[in-house]
C-alpha cells in the first residue's frame, strides 16, 4: 500500500506539472487569437460602437471586347481583380443576356461589377467597413478562406485545451484548489440560470 501511494503521488506530480506546461505554452501560443477574438465578441455585440458604419464608393470601367464576347467567371474574374487591384476571389457570378454581375468580398470589404454587356462597361460599388469591419468578418469567418477556416479552428482546440489544463494545474494548488472549483461551479450556475430565464426557448 506505501508503494502504491508513493506511485499516484509521483503519477499526480506528473500530471499536474505537466498539465501546468501545457497550459502555459498553449495559452501564450493562442494568446493573440484568443484575444482577437474576445475583443471582436465585444465589438460585434455592440455594433462595433457606430464605428464601422460602411463607406461605398462608385466607379465605372471600361471592358475590352474580348472579354465579354465569350465570358467565362475565371478569365472574367481574373481581369476585373487586375483592373480593379483586387486580391480577393469572386463570391459570385451571375449573368443574363444584357448584363453580368460578379462580387468580390473579403472581410470588412465588398466589390460588386455590375457589367452592361452592350455599352462594354461596368459600374463598381466598392464598399468597406474599415478595421473594426475587418476583424468582425474575420470572427465570424466570413469570406476569409479556407486558410482563416482551419485558423479559427485551431484557435478553438488551443482553448480548449488551455481551458482543461487549467483545471489539471489548479488540482496542483492545495491552497487555491477548493475556492477555485467553487468559483468554477458558480460560473456554471450562473450560465445555466441565465439560458434557462434570460434567454427565449
Amino acid at each position: 500500500r506505501p508503494e502504491a501511494t508513493a506511485r499516484m503521488k509521483r503519477l499526480l506530480r506528473a500530471v499536474t506539472h505537466w498539465g501546468l506546461l501545457l497550459h502555459i505554452y498553449v495559452s501564450m501560443a493562442g494568446f493573440t487569437l484568443v484575444l482577437l477574438f474576445a475583443i471582436t465578441g465585444l465589438t460585434l455585440n455592440h455594433q462595433d460602437f457606430g464605428l464601422s458604419e460602411p463607406e461605398t464608393k462608385m466607379s465605372t470601367l471600361a471592358l475590352p471586347a474580348d472579354v465579354l464576347e465569350h465570358p467565362e467567371m475565371d478569365r472574367l474574374s481574373q481581369h476585373l481583380q487586375k483592373a480593379l487591384g483586387l486580391t480577393s476571389a469572386a463570391t459570385d457570378y451571375r449573368e443574363d443576356d444584357r448584363q453580368i454581375q460578379v462580387t468580390f468580398a473579403a472581410p470588412g470589404k465588398r466589390t460588386i461589377v455590375n457589367i452592361d454587356r452592350a455599352a462594354k462597361s461596368a459600374e463598381v460599388e466598392s464598399e468597406s467597413r474599415g478595421l473594426l469591419g475587418k476583424l468582425d468578418d474575420l470572427h465570424k469567418g466570413f469570406d476569409s478562406g479556407p486558410v482563416w477556416y482551419w485558423t479559427i479552428d485551431i484557435a478553438a482546440v488551443l482553448l480548449t485545451i488551455s481551458s482543461l489544463t487549467g483545471m489539471v494545474t489548479l488540482l496542483s494548488l492545495r491552497a487555491r484548489r477548493r475556492s477555485g472549483f467553487i468559483a468554477g461551479g458558480i460560473g456554471v450556475i450562473v450560465v445555466v440560470v441565465v439560458y434557462v430565464v434570460w434567454i427565449p426557448h
